[in-house]
């Protein structure tokens, strides 16, 4: 869903997602090697990577529109999904490139030491083999940019411009953009898997720690692109599988199953070696969740995504206000909402630490646990709203700590729990 946010096209965009949503049943979830989804007493259970979180799992999409004043993220995060420069944004012409914007952000990139994520997708007019083809993806939706190039070799000079001029600068390449959508796709899997290949063999020539990221599938419609991707062999040509994980309007706890049907297909496909990236997932829509509602959203996505397996989370978007259900700033673009405090907040709580275990009892609370520096904590939450966890004696815990920062004793050895995570240590 990487497009220029103009108001009437995201909430057009935002409009067709929502007619799409499909209901999925926790029960349907499916086992994957690396991260155990099962019913025992307690739940439903999600056992993660026995890694740390690494500050690079707290990623984001950031816009950066040229004509809009915004400025660096007050938050840390750990690396940066581009916009606005698309392969037909580039080169507008086969004897044209436009490098200002993309020089101005492996700058900021390195000027900040963020990771940079460049992604390789829409094909100019000239170059279309699909000229007269309808997007939604850029400012006017001009057509052609959602067909494959006429000519394969306007693809690889592109790639491998792009990459020399970047070496050392960017090396984290993902191949085109949610190519389920026929705004964004009008060809076959086989002719991506083409462009896959050749990228990545010219991205491993200009710079051998060069990153592949695969072509990100998006929402459940898009499992069967995934599985005829990975069933004709295209894993192989990429480092890490990427995928969209958007739910709709559905709270955070029911991107579990989407994830696992993903690692299923990893599995089945042999591919199950590869890390798993959220390279876009948010929360659009016409109207914005209510503030607390809106933070909790936040910190249960990413506590969730990395106990169901993913490695990467980016965030869509940091600064977008326009047919969005979360918004992580005020309209200054500077300003954070409590949501994007939230995403601060649960950074802290996670990066460093081991989450052994990520167990959702059966009246709907969620317990996680923690390991940092050999100090035990947990993090709970209740979608349903407010009830009360009796905190168990083994956990030694004193002290309650909120996504707004507040911090508490316990008392009476009970915590009151809410649709916000809390941290109990």
């Amino acid at each position: 869903m990487l497009w220029i946010p103009r108001s009437n096209e995201v909430v057009q965009k935002a409009s067709f997602i929502m007619s799409k949503w499909v209901c999925i049943s926790l029960a349907a979830i499916a086992l994957s090697i690396f991260s155990l989804a099962a019913q025992d007493e307690a739940g439903l259970v999600l056992t993660p990577s026995a890694g740390p979180v690494p500050p690079s799992y707290f990623a984001l999409n950031i816009l950066f529109h040229p004509l809009n004043k915004v400025p660096w993220p007050a938050v840390p995060f750990g690396g940066w999904r581009l916009s606005h420069v698309n392969w037909a944004d580039l080169q507008p012409q086969k004897d044209n490139w436009y490098f200002t914007l993309l020089d101005r952000y492996a700058d900021w990139g390195q000027q900040h030491n963020t990771e940079i994520l460049m992604p390789l997708a829409y094909t100019p007019q000239w170059a279309s083999s699909a000229p007269d083809a309808q997007t939604d993806v850029e400012t006017g939706s001009p057509p052609g940019l959602s067909g494959a190039p006429r000519d394969m070799e306007d693809w690889r000079t592109f790639v491998r411009t792009v990459a020399t001029r970047y070496k050392g600068r960017i090396h984290v390449y993902e191949i085109w953009n949610e190519p389920n959508r026929p705004q964004s796709w009008v060809s076959d899997v086989d002719t991506m898997i083409v462009m896959t290949r050749e990228a990545r063999k010219i991205l491993k020539e200009v710079d051998p720690n060069n990153i592949v990221v695969a072509p990100a599938p998006e929402e459940e419609k898009g499992l069967p692109w995934l599985n005829e991707f990975l069933r004709k062999g295209g894993a192989q040509y990429v480092d890490v599988i990427a995928y969209h994980f958007y739910i709709g309007p559905r709270p955070p706890e029911e991107m579990v199953p989407l994830i696992q049907k993903v690692r299923s297909a990893m599995a089945q496909y042999h591919t199950g070696d590869r890390q798993l990236w959220n390279t876009e997932a948010g929360w659009l829509g016409p109207t914005t969740l209510p503030s607390d509602l809106a933070a909790g959203y936040v910190a249960r996505a990413y506590v969730l995504n990395w106990a169901a397996g993913v490695s990467r989370f980016y965030w869509y978007a940091w600064e977008n206000h326009h047919g969005t259900l979360i918004e992580l700033t005020e309209k200054d673009n500077a300003t954070l909402t409590p949501a994007g405090k939230a995403f601060g907040v649960i950074q802290q709580w996670m990066t460093g630490s081991v989450l052994n275990r990520c167990a959702a009892s059966r009246d709907g609370m969620w317990l996680c646990d923690l390991q940092k520096n050999g100090v035990r904590s947990h993090i709970v939450w209740s979608p349903a709203g407010d009830q009360t966890l009796q905190v168990p004696q083994n956990w030694n815990a004193v002290r309650i700590e909120t996504l707004s920062g507040d911090r508490t004793q316990i008392q009476n050895g009970s915590a009151p729990v809410g649709t916000q995570p809390i941290l109990i240590h």
